[in-house]
């Protein structure tokens, strides 16, 4: 809490006497004890002796607006606890005197009283420091503390790829741990310090240990992702999902294993199914007995179920009353449907820190909890600016925060390209503004024209580009809705996309006219049709994803779609096309999205994915348009996703993370027959973080036309910094 100038005067009432410097309040020249909020409190009632100082006024002073605490209760506490130390009455009050309804008033004779501008605070409360602890450029995050908090480990890009390194927390050069092939990082110290675990993309990748100041590098586990070891050192924890809107998904399963070499197990999976829940992040709770799992929320303080890992009862998160207000201020600043999701115990297990976005900035804020029922009683935020603050670890003794600070753009990039002969042939250029981030870019078929969406300080808009005459406008951005995936149609002259209402995720689809730029709705409010993915050559239909027999008719924040099938729908039935949608294809073990037309109408391309044991699986398949078996164009070993046509219905175009880091693929097709030519072949290569394609996967946009290719690319740079105290 920020304090402004104080006079250096010594407030004297009765046989008492306030020193703001030195933090005291003396009694007969004597001081006793009063400090925190109710010596805070006091300060501010001494400021206007004689004036109504209201409870609102209290809280503004107290707590910034980006402090949400359980208020009523901690200002009855304060001036509690302010009255007991003067010896003063509510009845019979002497001193400080309560309005009901209004706020409180100090009533004694004052002698050398505070001027406005004074405000009392608690010298001795330590101020946050923050300390740069790497220097390289490009792209350091993933930090871990070594047990004894002299050292942290974080993977670096510094040596062309990512590796993970250890220095001194103190200065130091830092020294590379592993040295294996792919990409390495995601890394967690040991509890004993001895091993590290972390992610390797080598083979097709893998968790693997290694020791703190390298050597073999052993593997834990086949598969996995973000490794975590348990308080006591016993084992390591791990999820199946590489991004966050996969887990938002239901995409991701949890895993615990030994040091011993035995398979991995898979755990909470009956506890997950029976509540309907999707972990976005997993973490052991200070006990080793327990794990935490986080799951998606539109909150301004993480939601998470604390289980059991063998038996007993689970128990929730919640909210205490008094926070409820300050959480409603924070929605209407900016906090929307969220996918933040890392989240760290405090040793104490009386605090959660944890990453959220509020008005477009991403920081790291920190939730008071009681252990015992795990209710939230207070928030704050830790770190402020723009971010994004990221991939942070809490030391061993609860006293640090080392996390990463981004410096992150994320774009759409045009380049030019050769669709026929699978050719990007120049340099790219990005197109929108690095002030907002831009994904789900779709060029109309003359190359003339991009439709994509934006977030701004935490406010959504569709926008429409020309790129032959460099302008741009907002489609219906005088309102609160959130509109995606936007498509054009092939003529060019009207938008299909998907509108949601953030209040409640009931969405429908809505096609909007560039001719008139009036906005009509495709299908009702709340129906079952949850993404529009293209339309037909002739214009008359569109593919889009419908909720399969269980899919609840909310739409989730984009990126997370479970469980839908594909079908059509006639653009004549509007505005409640869903009750003449056909189905396309549906199958219960998979969900179904991003189904293309191919140019002569007569198969359909779409992404299959579902959760497998160890990874989330997506295949690529086509399907004659009229109905009938599918054919995998991919081997469901890694995660495919956006298939696009090439102009001649000759190229499958699609995204594919085989090898670490997502780029544009391809693989030749033949129309006539419905089968594959020759094996799936790179066309981009984004190895780099300094410039790679967007993730969450699902947010980032591939569009083809025959002479360009448009794609969500994000820049990014990031260096490790720490700030201390985060316990006070």
């Amino acid at each position: 809490m920020a304090s402004r100038a104080a006079s250096s005067k010594v407030i004297r009432f009765g046989v008492f006497e306030i020193d703001h410097r030195a933090g005291e309040l003396r009694k007969n020249g004597l001081r006793v004890k009063l400090t925190g909020q109710p010596f805070e409190v006091l300060g501010i009632l001494l400021e206007r002796p004689g004036e109504v100082i209201t409870r609102e006024e209290i809280r503004r002073r107290l707590w910034p607006a980006d402090t949400f605490v359980d208020f009523e209760h901690s200002v009855n506490t304060a001036i509690k606890r302010v009255r007991e130390v003067l010896g003063d009455s509510a009845d019979s009050p002497r001193f400080v005197q309560t309005l009901p309804r209004r706020g409180y008033r100090f009533i004694a004779p004052v002698e050398g009283a505070a001027t406005p501008e004074t405000t009392f605070h608690d010298t001795r409360r330590v101020p946050r420091t923050l300390t740069r602890l790497t220097f390289d450029a490009g792209l350091q995050l993933g930090a871990t503390w070594s047990p004894d908090g002299r050292f942290i480990a974080y993977s670096s890009d510094r040596g062309g790829k990512f590796d993970v390194w250890v220095q001194p927390v103190s200065g130091g050069d830092a020294v590379q741990v592993t040295k294996g092939p792919g990409h390495n990082w995601q890394p967690d110290w040991s509890p004993d310090g001895k091993l590290i675990a972390f992610r390797s993309e080598r083979a097709e990748g893998g968790l693997y240990v290694v020791p703190v100041l390298g050597g073999h590098e052993r593997k834990l586990a086949s598969f996995g992702y973000r490794p975590r070891w348990s308080p006591n050192g016993s084992q390591v924890l791990f999820g199946t999902a590489f991004s966050l809107a996969l887990a938002a998904g239901k995409f991701n399963r949890l895993y615990v294993v030994n040091l011993d070499g035995g398979p991995p197990r898979e755990v909470l999976a009956e506890f997950l199914a029976q509540h309907d829940l999707r972990p976005l992040a997993a973490v052991w709770h200070p006990d080793s007995k327990r794990i935490s799992v986080g799951i998606p929320g539109c909150e301004p303080a993480p939601t998470f179920w604390v289980v059991p890992l063998d038996a007993g009862p689970a128990i929730k998160s919640e909210i205490a009353p008094g926070v409820v207000n300050g959480i409603t201020e924070a929605a209407a600043n900016g906090f929307k449907g969220s996918l933040d999701s890392e989240f760290s115990w405090a040793p104490s297990g009386n605090a959660v820190y944890f990453e959220r976005k509020s008005g477009g900035a991403g920081n790291l804020w920190k939730a008071a909890i009681d252990p015992e029922n795990l209710r939230i009683t207070g928030i704050e935020r830790l770190t402020t600016g723009a971010g994004p603050d990221t991939d942070f670890a809490l030391s061993p003794d609860g006293k640090r925060l080392a996390f990463t600070a981004r410096a992150q753009y994320t774009r759409i990039w045009v380049f030019p390209f050769d669709a026929v002969n699978a050719q990007v042939t120049g340099a790219g250029q990005a197109v929108t503004s690095p002030g907002m981030v831009a994904f789900g870019a779709h060029l109309s078929r003359d190359s003339r024209k991009l439709a994509y969406s934006v977030e701004r300080g935490g406010n959504w808009e569709l926008r429409v580009r020309s790129l032959s005459e460099e302008r741009e406008a907002s489609v219906a951005a005088d309102d609160h809705y959130i509109r995606h995936h936007p498509r054009w149609s092939p003529d060019g002259t009207r938008l299909a996309y998907t509108r949601v209402d953030p209040k409640n995720w009931r969405g429908q689809l809505c096609i909007w006219s560039a001719e008139i730029g009036n906005e009509e709705p495709l299908t009702t409010l709340g129906s079952p049709v949850g993404c529009v993915y293209d339309w037909s050559p002739d214009g008359e239909w569109l593919l889009a994803s419908q909720g399969t027999g269980d899919t609840d008719v909310r739409v989730p924040p984009p990126g997370a779609f479970p469980g839908f099938g594909i079908c059509r729908l006639p653009v004549a039935a509007a505005p409640h096309a869903e009750m003449s949608a056909q189905n396309v294809v549906n199958d219960s073990a998979y969900s179904l999205y991003q189904a293309h037309f191919s140019p002569d109408g007569g198969w359909i391309v779409f992404e299959a994915a579902k959760n497998a044991p160890n990874v989330p699986e997506s295949v690529l398949c086509v399907v004659p348009a009229c109905g009938g078996r599918w054919t995998r164009i991919t081997d469901g070993k890694s995660w495919d996703d956006k298939p696009r046509w090439s102009p001649d219905g000759h190229t499958i175009y699609f995204l594919s993370g085989r090898s670490g880091f997502f780029d544009v693929w391809g693989v030749h097709f033949d129309p006539a027959g419905g089968g594959l030519i020759g094996e799936p072949f790179r066309i981009t290569s984004f190895e780099s973080p300094r410039l790679r394609v967007s993730e969450p996967i699902s947010f980032a946009g591939l569009s083809i036309s025959h002479d360009r290719l448009a794609l969500t690319l994000t820049e990014s740079s990031g260096s490790i910094w720490m700030l201390d105290n985060v316990d006070r």
